[in-house]
C-alpha cells in the first residue's frame, strides 16, 4: 500500500476505535535507565581502576566497550554501565515487569560510584522508563494513538496536505521544588536494515524490518540537589514505579 493511502486510513480507523483500548500492562517494558549527575570528579582520573575493579568483584562478567579518560564503559549482559566526569547511568535493556533485581544493583552501582568518585551531591538523579507497544502497521499506530484523544486531530486539509499527521506525540512535564517528571507518549516506525558482509552471504540472510507501535518515555527525576546518605536509590526507585502505575493511567482512561 502506497504512504498516501496508508495516511489517508487513520481518521477512519482512530473513530473505529474504542478509546481505552489498552493500557500500560499491555506495554512491553524495553529498557529502564538510573542516571545519577554529581559535580565534576577529577577523582575519576586516579580511581577509575579501583572503581571498576570494585565494580568486576560485583559482577565478574563486565566487558569493556570503552575506556577513554573522560567516560568509562561496560557491559555485563543485558545491561550498560557508564561512568563520566560529572555523571553515571546504569542501563538495562528488556529488563521485564519486575525491577527489584535492578533496583537493587543500581543501588549498589551508585554506592561505588559515590565512594570511589568521592561525591558530595547528587545534583540530579533520574530514572527512565521506556515502554513500547507494537501495531500492524503505522496506519493502526497512528489510529490508536489519537483514540486516546491526548490531542485533537484537525480536520480536513492543513497547511496544503490531505493526509493525516505522522508520528503523533503528546508530552508533557511536571515539576515541582523537589522532584519532576517528562512524560511523552508517541506513535513510532523503527526500520532495521542490515546487510551480511559479502564473505557470509552464504550462512547469512539480510535483514529488512519494519516495526510500528505506541511509545510511552516516562523521566521521573529530582529538581533539588541531594546528598548520598539522605537517598536510597533502590527505594527512590521503587516509589517512582508506583507513582509511574499509578498516574500515567490518565493517558488510557481519560
Amino acid at each position: 500500500m502506497a504512504k498516501d493511502e496508508q495516511l489517508t486510513k487513520v481518521s477512519t480507523v482512530a473513530n473505529a476505535l474504542p478509546k481505552a483500548s489498552f493500557d500500560l500492562a499491555s506495554f512491553e517494558l524495553e529498557t529502564c535507565t538510573l542516571e545519577i549527575r554529581y559535580p565534576f570528579a577529577l577523582t575519576l582520573w586516579d580511581s577509575a581502576g579501583q572503581l571498576w575493579k570494585a565494580v568486576q568483584e560485583k559482577w565478574p562478567d563486565i566487558a569493556p566497550i570503552s575506556a577513554d579518560p573522560k567516560k568509562t564503559d561496560f557491559q555485563v549482559g543485558k545491561r550498560r554501565l557508564t561512568v563520566e566526569f560529572e555523571q553515571a547511568r546504569i542501563i538495562d535493556v528488556e529488563p521485564g515487569k519486575s525491577l527489584e533485581q535492578f533496583s537493587k544493583d543500581s543501588r549498589e552501582f551508585v554506592g561505588l560510584i559515590t565512594r570511589h568518585l568521592q561525591i558530595p551531591t547528587y545534583k540530579r538523579v533520574g530514572f527512565r522508563l521506556l515502554y513500547f507497544k507494537e501495531f500492524k502497521d503505522k496506519t493502526e499506530a497512528a489510529a490508536q494513538f489519537f483514540s486516546l484523544s491526548l490531542l485533537r486531530l484537525p480536520d480536513g486539509k492543513k497547511f496544503e496536505i490531505d493526509e493525516q499527521p505522522t508520528n503523533p506525540q503528546y508530552a508533557l512535564r511536571w515539576e515541582s521544588e523537589k522532584k519532576g517528571v517528562m512524560l511523552s507518549c508517541r506513535a513510532e516506525t523503527r526500520s532495521v536494515n542490515l546487510e551480511p558482509p559479502p564473505e557470509a552471504v552464504r550462512w547469512m540472510k539480510p535483514i529488512h524490518k519494519e516495526t510500528s507501535g505506541i511509545v510511552l518515555d516516562v523521566d521521573y527525576y529530582t529538581v533539588a540537589p541531594v546528598e548520598p546518605g539522605q537517598m536510597d536509590v533502590s527505594e527512590w526507585m521503587r516509589h517512582a514505579i508506583h507513582v509511574i502505575a499509578r498516574d500515567s493511567r490518565y493517558l488510557f482512561e481519560g
